[in-house]
């Protein structure tokens, strides 16, 4: 791809909204703080070429305009304050593109002027009224005159005025401000014919082979940045994006995967101690595993039993719960088994979690349907159909929305793999892209939940073109907490974009004595921490706004595997507190992690 200032012919027509700047109807900040908050949507998405994020309404711009690589660029700043130089004395919120400075006017907000472009054209060409070229000509009486700038467009020597008039003309680039002259180009050195107009700067290579480019536009979002802004910090790398709400529904959901059960029947459970450390880590939400086969009898009657306790204890403490419910009783199954349950009691389970949601309402939060229904052993030993689980989804999701309206519906998070054997797994892409394809998705699910891998792999780090250090577990997709990305590309393309993800669980495994997760034995308790912080991290600037909560992978395990003399138990070894109740350094930095 080339890197000088680049745009074809037929890519400029989109750019007219970065021209039309539409009657105030407010009046505009006058210094730094009076600048409003940035209103919805709170987006955000990396562009690992600059290592900069283009966020909220930026994005959006940035996503809305046709080949916005060759027009806008990619994003080189985080957004920031600063002063106007075309109304000096107003302050606006701004986000800095390889060849474009946008701006955002909360006067517009609620229309498509909220976000602006500056008349850059105008900037660079600031001060340069004295050179010949951008001094006022006569009418030539040719028709080529601009009455407003004194300056003509012409096709001599550069074919400029073609360009301009088949590609936007005053909309997208404005009126001329100089003739044509030449000039040294700043990236390559070079002397080139250019002309400069209020909103870009064309520039003549008439050597270029492929025509498309042998017109092409100025890099001005750099040139402004390397005259004006050195040592900004909000020009390095990684510089996060503004202070502000994650998503327009609300707050972002920090959330441990936990055992609550145990109090009272088991040495080591202490329930009050693990709502405390939920809480001492600033998170709010705890995921609990419940299984529909303790609870209801063959009779028809339902026995709550601790479940009460639970809810009771952690609305007393103020932490939020998501419930995910599994295992059909066997009666309730063809085979006996505890997977899902046969189509005949599809309804039973509905009245299930209709009671459960009438009995909750308002002391759980979510529920979520199911749990990684795409393996066999998380099904009676059956892979799951994707057209049967809707099925039974839909109608366990209404009897939970007439007993609790509020109560948030996650569908069942698939686990992450590309394994398609009917006694093992199906793919869980392939499993998410035929529940997407059901038109009743939508209507019954309020949240995607999603299942991404981990092994030992970086959570930066993706298949193929950026892959983990291995040994082992590095070669496929599944095996990365970027699988999201993938997940999030199927909603998109599925018309689902607007819906928002949970990661109901995720985690790395450190040193156990499980077969088959030999490659947490790759990953110390410190790196571990690391890796944890950073997928949160990724979620709030990355990923927002449609990652809405994530919920780790877990917190306290390891304690009833220590009463049980295994604490290297696989799932010991996710966890962020010891079998002793000590935290691991991964507790300790999501403490310390701001939220």
């Amino acid at each position: 791809m080339r890197t000088r200032r680049l745009v074809s012919l037929a890519l400029l027509l989109t750019l007219a909204s970065l021209a039309l700047w539409p009657l105030r109807t407010t009046a505009a900040a006058r210094n730094p703080d009076e600048v409003p908050p940035t209103q919805p949507p709170f987006k955000a998405r990396l562009f690992s070429e600059t290592g900069h994020t283009a966020v909220n309404s930026f994005l959006s711009f940035w996503e809305n305009t046709p080949n916005a690589l060759f027009v806008l660029g990619y994003p080189i700043s985080a957004p920031f304050i600063e002063e106007s130089f075309t109304n000096p004395g107003e302050f606006y919120r701004v986000q800095y593109f390889e060849r474009a400075v946008l701006e955002e006017h909360p006067e517009n907000y609620g229309t498509q002027y909220y976000i602006l472009g500056r008349l850059m054209g105008t900037e660079m060409a600031k001060g340069r009224g004295g050179e010949e070229a951008f001094q006022a000509v006569p009418n030539p009486g040719d028709g080529t005159w601009d009455e407003f700038t004194g300056h003509t467009l012409r096709n001599s020597p550069a074919p400029f005025r073609s360009f301009w008039l088949n590609n936007g003309g005053l909309a997208v680039f404005g009126r001329p401000l100089s003739e044509q002259f030449q000039e040294v180009n700043q990236a390559d050195g070079q002397v080139y014919w250019v002309q400069y107009f209020e909103r870009q700067r064309m520039e003549w290579h008439p050597d270029e082979p492929d025509p498309r480019y042998r017109i092409l536009l100025g890099l001005l979002g750099n040139e402004y940045r390397d005259a004006h802004h050195q040592g900004n910090p909000a020009f390095t790398p990684g510089a996060a994006p503004p202070p502000g709400p994650p998503a327009p529904s609300g707050d972002f959901a920090y959330g441990y995967n936990a055992l609550l059960y145990g109090q009272g029947t088991t040495s080591w459970q202490d329930r009050p101690r693990v709502l405390q450390l939920v809480k001492n880590s600033g998170f709010g939400w705890v995921r609990q595993q419940v299984r529909w086969m303790d609870l209801h009898d063959r009779s028809g009657a339902i026995y709550w039993a601790e479940l009460d306790n639970i809810v009771e204890d952690s609305h007393n403490a103020g932490v939020k719960l998501l419930l995910s419910i599994v295992a059909a009783p066997g009666w309730a199954t063809p085979d006996g088994r505890n997977g899902l349950p046969s189509r005949e009691h599809f309804g039973t389970f509905s009245y299930f979690m209709g009671e459960m949601a009438r009995r909750y309402s308002g002391r759980v939060q979510a529920y979520e349907i199911w749990n990684e229904q795409n393996l066999a052993v998380e099904n009676g030993g059956r892979v799951s159909n994707a057209s049967f689980y809707m099925d039974m989804l839909v109608q366990a999701s209404q009897a939970i929305k007439a007993n609790d309206p509020a109560a948030l519906v996650v569908s069942g998070a698939p686990s992450s793999t590309e394994t398609n054997a009917p006694t093992i797994a199906i793919s869980d892409i392939t499993f998410l892209r035929q529940m997407f394809a059901d038109p009743r998705f939508r209507a019954n699910v309020d949240i995607v939940g999603v299942h991404p891998g981990g092994a030992a792999n970086p959570p930066d780090t993706f298949w193929p073109d950026n892959p983990g250090p291995g040994p082992g577990w590095t070669n496929s997709r599944e095996f990365y907490f970027r699988r999201v990305e993938d997940v999030r590309a199927l909603m998109v393309q599925a018309g689902l974009g607007d819906m928002k993800m949970w990661v109901t669980e995720f985690g790395w495994a450190t040193r156990n004595n499980t077969p088959g997760y030999g490659f947490g034995n790759q990953t110390t308790y410190d790196e571990q921490a690391q890796y944890i912080v950073r997928a949160f991290q990724m979620a709030r600037t990355n990923y927002a706004p449609w990652m809405g909560g994530m919920f780790l992978w877990q917190l306290n395990f390891a304690v009833p595997w220590r009463a049980n003399g295994n604490e290297l138990h696989e799932q010991a070894s996710y966890g962020v507190i010891n079998g002793d109740w000590s935290p691991r350094p991964a507790y300790l930095a999501l403490q310390a992690m701001p939220k």
